[in-house]
């Protein structure tokens, strides 16, 4: 990879490049055949479709046919994983889908103490549904969400003795964060103010008991009051440490990690003057120099969905094909409805070790062999070729062609090292005849995406 410079005068120039570069990380990646229309509606329509997602129909109904052609079981974590890998690479509104993980990361919930699939798909449910909306409407939801009820205790709070876990995680992690100006006090008051609510399983229901909400007047991150669930709520979403920690962390996981102070400072005004609307955050975010800075570019290693939905896109690799998607995924670390903890998953180079890239290794293999099989190698990659504004017909003469458009279908505006074009074409030349046809090339064309796919490079976005 280039240099990284200074200021924000190395830019992703080219209008491709700069939708290619958004896709890969709002949507998980794109298709050759939507690549046509994605073209045309230029990098302004591209945002707009992503961002603006509530206008375009939903055609993955709630339950469907899982991949073994029956119903998704919703008291099945492994068959909601299953779905929710199909919605990755089937919607028609990916940010969607990218949103609803990004909460599910940053609200963390787990199976392995939650042990109640139904209520965590109905988790599910409810951050797909406020994913980009108000952030005090999500915060309000989420606190009485039964997943969450059970996951930090809420269930065995009382008047007489309120349980902290709630009260602490949502000042530490899903809010201000640690550093954010609370005190220990705060958090004791917020635990009262949460008490009262609780999660009945034998009615499936949330419900609210007054005698055992403790009423006490309550003094709250500097402010005195009556407080409640909602009350205390209204405060922490105002509170001025709350837009600087969850701007940061959008802005990680979109962008770098190193976001300016300045930047901050600029979509903390967004959330202020958008009444703490994720949606506008989030179109601030996808809109700044510093997203197509090349600094951004290529800088962040895939997570293992990202990973798997990537390639399953950029092969056009059908779904149903795919067998135990959800175990592949695991295997590299990221298991949906399963984050390690209430921080949710380390990220970033905590993606890669030696197991994890033999998992990535392994799915990589995986998708190309069903290609392989069904002899539509040649097909995807000439596609991919055209997609790419390159020439098939001319692209396999040479192993260097052949290289170098390939890596471009893969890797757009990656510079290929001398290293990884040398590890390619060694492959390429391995046990070739004096004068290698086309054909020979092509024959070798499986390896060669496989090997691109696996290589250090493609595991960043």
């Amino acid at each position: 990879m280039s240099a990284k410079c200074p200021t924000l005068v190395c830019m992703i120039t080219g209008e491709s490049a700069r939708i290619k570069h958004l896709l890969r990380r709002a949507a998980f990646g794109y298709r050759s055949s939507d690549w046509a229309r994605y073209a045309s509606l230029g990098e302004a329509g591209v945002l707009k479709t992503l961002v603006d997602y509530d206008s375009i129909p939903m055609k993955i109904t709630d339950l469907p046919l899982d991949d073994m052609g029956g119903l998704v079981a919703p008291n099945d974590v492994d068959s909601l994983k299953r779905y929710w890998l199909f919605r990755f690479c089937q919607s028609s509104r990916p940010l969607e889908e990218v949103m609803t993980m990004f909460w599910h990361h940053h609200f963390a919930t787990s199976d392995y103490k939650v042990q109640n699939p139904s209520i965590e798909y109905r988790q599910n449910q409810l951050l797909r549904k406020h994913a980009m909306g108000s952030f005090r409407d999500l915060l309000g939801v989420i606190a009485i969400d039964p997943a969450m009820l059970i996951w930090l205790d809420g269930n065995n709070s009382t008047k007489k003795a309120p349980n902290e876990n709630f009260s602490r995680e949502l000042l530490e992690l899903f809010t201000m964060g640690i550093d954010g100006g609370y005190t220990e006090h705060d958090v004791k008051e917020g635990a009262k103010s949460f008490t009262g609510w609780s999660y009945d399983s034998d009615r499936f229901q949330v419900k609210f008991n007054d005698k055992n909400f403790n009423d006490t007047p309550k003094e709250y991150l500097g402010q005195k009051g009556d407080f409640n669930l909602g009350t205390t709520l209204d405060i922490v979403a105002r509170h001025p440490s709350t837009p600087r920690f969850v701007t940061k962390k959008l802005f990680e996981f979109f962008v770098h990690d190193n976001p300016p102070p300045e930047e901050i400072d600029r979509l903390c005004k967004v959330y202020y003057d958008t009444r703490y609307s994720i949606r506008e955050l989030v179109r601030a975010i996808l809109t700044s120099p510093h997203f197509y800075s090349d600094e951004a570019l290529y800088s962040q290693i895939k997570w293992p969905v990202q990973y798997t939905v990537m390639l399953v896109k950029t092969l056009d690799v059908p779904y149903t094909w795919i067998q135990d998607m959800q175990s592949y995924a695991d295997n590299m670390g990221q298991q949906l409805y399963n984050p390690p903890n209430v921080k949710g998953w380390k990220t970033g180079r905590n993606w890669i070790n030696t197991n994890t890239m033999t998992a990535r290794l392994n799915f990589a293999k995986h998708a190309v062999d069903q290609l392989r099989y069904r002899q539509l190698v040649k097909q995807r990659v000439t596609d991919g070729l055209a997609m790419a504004h390159l020439k098939a017909d001319a692209s396999f003469r040479t192993a260097e062609t052949a290289i170098e458009d390939v890596w471009e279908w893969l890797l757009p505006s990656m510079p290929l090292t001398p290293d990884t074009r040398q590890m390619l074409k060694d492959y390429m030349h391995t046990g070739a005849p004096k004068k290698p046809t086309e054909s020979y090339y092509w024959d070798r064309a499986h390896g060669l995406v496989e090997l691109i796919l696996t290589c250090p490079e493609y595991q960043l976005a």
